[in-house]
């Protein structure tokens, strides 16, 4: 009978690619090689190529409802079958956790903390309140990572918070890309839209369609199933017409699972985010040397130290614009940047999660 201890990974993350996000809980798996690792995700997760992957690498997988009465019921039967010993969980908040978590002294709590989709507006009174509720009744039964120093800060007074910079996982990027950059001579700008108001697509639009360059188009990446229909009300509603369906510099594309195929084609990645917890297209758009333009928000403040990232003020759809106009038949060094990968190490990552998993 093996002695290792247990640790349950619970992850609200269905996403049809698996980002930078599940290489990295593999490679952490794999470092972590001391425990026994198991995996929760949604059923919706079930059949997507990186669950497969999981799978395959030899981890045992459970999928369940994530809908609340039957996620509590899933996480106990799963965590007293297994005999868990922690649960690490990513993409739930405190609440959520706090109403599956198992009352037992027996299993700890990891919670990571990802995102802020606050949309850059101003915490009420009531959003203040719930969180402040929130950390109370989770703080002393859980220990907490922060991937931004920001959401960090926060709490950093109290025991059992800790803040961990992402990292860049090379391991989902591939040695060639399977698409060929368009030899039309057009400078090509990329941002993402799955969340469009927290990633603040309509700023990019409205800039991109008040920009005086011609020779240049969009490609806006949308999220998954209805996307593009919530993706286009959206900007509808945001910038009060459709005309922007009409301009052939803008075209639509859904996620991929080989989200690099995308970079592949920019010159420009551009980020105007209302908030973030930690951009990671930014990153990766700095890995693959496209010139960066982005929203000067706490979720991007580490990327400004970078001499291809320049930043405008919030929601300014016309400090971008110049930004924009500026790049006429900029075109991007094709060479990766393999500095970055020094300062947002993988390896560095995970030694630091599996520290903190081995004090609690």
């Amino acid at each position: 009978m093996s002695n290792k201890k247990t640790i349950n990974v619970v992850c609200h993350y269905a996403s049809i690619y698996g980002g930078n996000f599940i290489p990295s809980l593999i490679r952490l798996a794999a470092c972590l090689s001391k425990y026994n690792i198991i995996f929760t995700f949604p059923n919706e997760a079930r059949g997507r190529n990186w669950a497969n992957f999981i799978i395959k690498s030899g981890y045992t997988v459970n999928f369940i409802d994530f809908s609340n009465k039957a996620l509590k019921k899933g996480i106990k039967n799963i965590n007293r079958t297994n005999n868990v010993d922690i649960m690490y969980t990513h993409f739930l908040s405190g609440l959520r956790v706090k109403n599956i978590y198992p009352f037992s002294k027996k299993i700890k709590l990891l919670i990571h903390v990802h995102s802020d989709f606050t949309g850059g507006l101003k915490q009420s009174f009531f959003d203040k309140l719930k969180e402040f509720v929130e950390f109370r009744l989770i703080r002393k039964d859980a220990e907490y990572i922060y991937v931004s120093e920001a959401m960090w800060s926060r709490h950093s007074k109290f025991k059992g918070q800790y803040y961990v910079q992402n990292a860049l996982c090379l391991e989902r990027i591939p040695a060639e890309p399977d698409v060929v950059p368009p030899k039309n001579g057009k400078t090509t700008f990329l941002t993402f839209g799955w969340s469009p108001f927290v990633k603040g697509i309509d700023v990019t639009v409205k800039a991109f369609l008040e920009s005086k360059l011609q020779n240049a188009q969009l490609i806006v990446v949308h999220g998954r199933d209805d996307g593009y229909q919530k993706c286009v009300n959206y900007l509808k509603n945001k910038l009060g017409n459709d005309s922007f369906l009409n301009n052939e510099r803008i075209s639509f594309a859904p996620p991929a699972e080989n989200v690099f195929n995308y970079y592949s084609l920019a010159d420009v990645f551009i980020s105007s985010s209302r908030s973030e917890g930690f951009s990671y297209s930014v990153l990766e758009a700095l890995y693959f040397n496209l010139r960066v333009l982005c929203s000067d928000i706490e979720g991007t403040s580490w990327a400004k130290k970078y001499n291809n990232v320049q930043t405008f003020k919030s929601e300014d759809f016309r400090n971008l614009q110049a930004l924009i106009d500026k790049c006429s038949n900029y075109k991007k060094n094709c060479e990766k940047n393999i500095n970055i990968l020094e300062d947002f190490s993988i390896k560095k990552w995970c030694n630091s999660i599996a520290k903190i998993i081995g004090s609690i």
